[in-house]
């Protein structure tokens, strides 16, 4: 329900209004201390969440990712997700919102449960509510009637401690309406340039003693190992055959223990298959050996000489010798040349055109003439205008991604501070106009809708600094095996 709140600046009201509530909170007494419980996942205000509750509310967190990248997380991107993080700052924040609804009076009736219960797509059949398959979906969690029906009401009242705190932003003035329809809908007027690194190739002088230096960092070949190996496949979806495949694995491992080497296994057992490799790179591993990433992490762990242990994959197992291994060198510079001549000159470009757009802009600011300092350049100046909701095929090639800094542009303040790089391109651009729609073309369709995204806003940014307070002000435990 709740995710980890985004900063947003508070307003005068919107302070003045969390006071109003917490007084409301306070006097409904909220906020008794009775943290006497340590063995608790959490406790916030004397209310215990217990460590099975965090299991399942991570594991909902986590499952609720998988589906969002198919499956499965890289490792890096799931450190930098904080899942444990994002599960403690949602629960203590639903307690909060509980204790809130709870103080207020509010409270969630069997019928609410029940009407909610059976709204669930999970428990419906052929468009309606389904008993049996209710009963069956809570067998196979494990979960009683009486346990799921707890945990829905324990939920349903944190979203009426969010609507609670809503009730008090319900309003959205005239003069709001007017200034977000007028923000929503006007438009900016331009002079744009772009300035391409390509331009500047031709002007890049290039030296052996400088592409030298550049190959030594940059054209480093990849290490390399030659192998040879044995490979028991097996089919996953088979147990028995895999089984097989591992007794056959396992002896030949063994095999090779104990006649002291690879090449000595294959004097004694002829029958053995034992594959072998050219030398290759980790990026383009030959067709015959396994590509699992972990085989091939393994390989090139390898030292030359040395045997790997009986490694398993998702299709086999191998047993892998590194025969030779070839490390990094730095090629001649006759062999590399071409390539790292183009290389060196496309990134000296980037440098000019870097330099240029600069120049650029710094004789802008001094009164300069655009089309005059584009022409004498030889850059195309093109026209724009843009809304804040602007398509592609609306801006005339300028990129989507500055539209929104545009508008921070005004007659008094027409450039930006520097050039905008967007992939390789840098752009320079001024602003010409601002048009704004009539407030009254309004229609009333419209005015409802901007209303509501009014009172939305209101109530979001209430929230946050009503959550915010009650965190600073609440008594929180957090077991230190959760860190």
């Amino acid at each position: 329900m709740l995710q980890i709140f985004r900063d947003k600046a508070q307003s005068t009201f919107i302070q003045a209004v969390v006071l109003i509530i917490v007084l409301v909170f306070v006097f409904w007494g909220v906020g008794a201390n009775m943290m006497d419980s340590r063995q608790s996942a959490i406790v916030v205000n004397g209310e215990d969440i217990s460590f099975q509750q965090y299991q399942r509310a991570y594991d909902q967190l986590l499952s609720s990712y998988r589906q969002q990248f198919g499956g499965s997380i890289p490792e890096a991107l799931m450190k930098s997700l904080g899942l444990a993080r994002q599960v403690k700052t949602q629960l203590i924040q639903q307690a909060l919102l509980r204790q809130g609804a709870q103080a207020m009076g509010l409270r969630v009736s069997g019928p609410e449960v029940q009407r909610h219960i059976q709204e669930m797509v999970q428990f419906r059949e052929n468009g309606a509510f389904s008993m049996e398959k209710y009963k069956a979906t809570l067998q196979s969690n494990r979960l009683t009637p009486h346990k799921f029906e707890a945990s829905m009401r324990y939920d349903a009242l944190s979203d009426k401690g969010v609507q609670a705190i809503g009730d008090f932003a319900t309003t959205a003035t005239d003069a709001e309406i007017a200034d977000l329809y007028q923000q929503a809908r006007e438009s900016i007027s331009l002079n744009f340039t772009v300035i391409n690194p390509t331009s500047f190739i031709e002007q890049v002088t290039v030296n052996d003693e400088a592409l030298q230096e550049k190959n030594k960092e940059n054209y480093k070949t990849a290490p390399q190992i030659k192998l040879k190996f044995l490979s028991f496949s097996y089919d996953k979806e088979n147990a028995n055959s895999k089984a097989v495949a591992f007794k056959k694995a396992n002896q030949a491992y063994e095999g090779i223990i104990s006649a002291g080497s690879l090449q000595e296994f294959a004097k004694q057992h002829p029958e053995s298959t034992i594959l072998a490799t050219d030398y290759f790179p980790q990026s383009n591993p030959p067709a015959n050996i396994d590509k699992d990433p972990a085989i091939q992490q393994t390989a090139f762990a390898l030292k030359a000489g040395e045997l790997s242990s009986l490694l398993e994959s998702p299709t086999g197992y191998s047993i892998l010798f590194a025969e030779a291994v070839q490390a990094p060198k730095i090629p001649d510079l006759e062999a590399v040349k071409t390539e790292a001549t183009a290389d060196y000159r496309a990134e000296k470009a980037k440098v000019l055109a870097k330099k240029k757009s600069e120049e650029i802009l710094s004789t802008l600011k001094e009164k300069g003439d655009f089309k005059t300092l584009a022409t004498s350049n030889k850059l195309e100046l093109k026209e724009a205008t843009l809304s804040r909701g602007s398509l592609a095929e609306q801006s005339n090639g300028f990129p989507q991604v500055l539209i929104q800094k545009v508008f921070g542009l005004s007659s008094a303040n027409a450039l930006p501070e520097a050039p905008a790089k967007v992939g390789e391109l840098f752009y320079l651009y001024q602003f010409t106009k601002r048009t704004l729609p009539e407030a009254d073309a309004v229609t009333a369709e419209e005015k409802e809708q901007i209303k509501t995204q009014i009172i939305n806003n209101k109530q979001e940014r209430l929230l946050i600094a009503w959550i915010r307070h009650q965190e600073r002000e609440a008594d929180i435990f957090t077991n230190k095996n959760l860190e």
